[in-house]
C-alpha cells in the first residue's frame, strides 16, 4: 500500500512538474547594417496554463453551450445556470486577456559589449547607399605566378572590359540612397530547434515610437509554429527617413505579445457521386424527356381514360 501511495505521489508531482514547465522564446533581431542577428530580448509563458484557459473559453462559447442556453431558457433554475456560465465565460476572457507573457530585455554587461551597443546599432530607414570600388586601370601586361606573362591580346581584352566597366559605373546611381531599409527579427526555441523570422520596414518603428506587436500561434501540441509581427502605425513620414542611433535595448521596452490558438475547420460535407450511366458505345446515356421517365404513370391514366369514354351523355328533355 505504501508504495503504491509513494508510486502516485512520484507520478503526480511529475506531472505537475511538466505542466508548469514554461515556454522560453528568444528574440534575435538584425539591423540594416549589421551582417548577422544579435540577441535583444526572450519571451516566456506557460502553455499548458494559456491552453485549459482557452478551452474553457470555447466550452463556453460554442454550439454546445448556445443550444444548452436556449433550451433552458424557460425555467428559473436554468437562467440563474445561464447567468452563471455568462458570467464564467467573461471570467475567462479577462483571464485570457491578463494572461501573463513576459518579455525582457537582455542586457549586456560587459563594458566592451554596451560600447559596441552604442557606437554600431543604428537603425537604418533607409537602404545604405551603394558604393563601387574602383579596380586600378591595367598599365602593363600581367605575370602569373608561374612566370608566365600574358599575351598583348588578352592585356587588350582585359583593358577593354576595364574601360567598359567603368561606364557602368559611371551610369549606375551611386550617390542615391537605395530602397527603404528592413528591420529583421527572429524567434527561437532552442529547446527544439525551432525557429521563424518576421521582418517590416525600419521607419514603421520610429513612426510608432517602437510600440511592437508580436502574436504568437500554436499547434494542437500546444507548441509555436508562426508569428505575426507589426508595430502600431502602418504608415511612414518624411521625417522617419533619416538614421535612428539606438544607445540602448530599452527602446524595445513597449512590446505586447499575444496568443492565438488553433482553430477547430467546419466540417466538410461529402456528397457521394452519382454514377453515369453509359450505354453500349460507351458514351453517357442522353438524359431522358419528362414523358420517357413517367410513362408509366401517365399510360394507365391515359387507357382508363379512354375505356371509360369520358363523361355520360345528358338525356335531352
Amino acid at each position: 500500500m505504501k508504495i503504491n501511495t509513494f508510486i502516485l505521489a512520484l507520478t503526480l508531482a511529475a506531472s505537475a512538474k511538466v505542466y508548469a514547465e514554461e515556454v522560453t522564446l528568444g528574440v534575435w533581431h538584425k539591423l540594416s547594417d549589421h551582417e548577422s542577428f544579435e540577441k535583444r530580448g526572450e519571451i516566456v509563458f506557460d502553455a499548458d496554463q494559456w491552453h485549459i484557459l482557452n478551452q474553457q473559453r470555447n466550452q463556453h462559447s460554442g454550439p454546445n453551450a448556445a443550444f444548452t442556453a436556449a433550451t433552458a431558457a424557460n425555467s428559473k433554475a436554468s437562467r440563474l445556470q445561464q447567468q452563471q456560465a455568462a458570467k464564467q465565460k467573461q471570467q475567462t476572457e479577462l483571464e485570457l486577456q491578463n494572461f501573463p507573457i513576459t518579455y525582457k530585455n537582455i542586457v549586456p554587461t560587459a563594458a566592451s559589449a554596451i560600447e559596441t551597443l552604442a557606437d554600431d546599432f543604428v537603425l537604418n530607414v533607409r537602404a545604405p547607399v551603394k558604393h563601387y570600388e574602383r579596380d586600378p586601370k591595367p598599365e602593363e601586361l600581367h605575370t602569373y605566378e608561374d612566370g608566365v606573362t600574358e599575351s598583348q591580346e588578352d592585356f587588350d581584352q582585359r583593358l577593354e572590359e576595364w574601360t567598359l566597366l567603368q561606364e557602368d559605373l559611371d551610369n549606375a546611381p551611386e550617390k542615391t540612397p537605395g530602397t527603404v531599409a528592413f528591420y529583421q527579427i527572429m524567434l527561437k526555441d532552442e529547446s527544439r530547434g525551432w525557429q521563424a523570422l518576421s521582418s517590416i520596414k525600419s521607419c514603421l518603428l520610429v513612426a510608432s515610437d517602437f510600440q511592437e506587436r508580436i502574436k504568437l500561434h500554436l499547434d494542437q501540441d500546444r507548441k509555436v509554429f508562426a508569428f505575426d509581427y507589426y508595430t502600431t502605425s502602418d504608415k511612414c513620414s518624411e521625417e522617419h527617413t533619416k538614421e535612428y542611433p539606438i544607445k540602448s535595448l530599452d527602446v524595445f521596452k513597449n512590446v505586447e505579445v499575444s496568443i492565438d490558438g488553433p482553430q477547430s475547420a467546419p466540417k466538410s460535407q461529402f456528397h457521394k457521386a452519382q454514377a453515369i450511366k453509359v450505354d453500349e458505345t460507351g458514351k453517357p446515356e442522353a438524359e431522358k424527356t419528362f414523358f420517357q421517365k413517367y410513362w408509366v404513370y401517365i399510360m394507365p391514366v391515359v387507357i382508363i381514360f379512354l375505356f371509360t369514354g369520358g363523361e355520360p351523355e345528358k338525356k335531352a328533355e
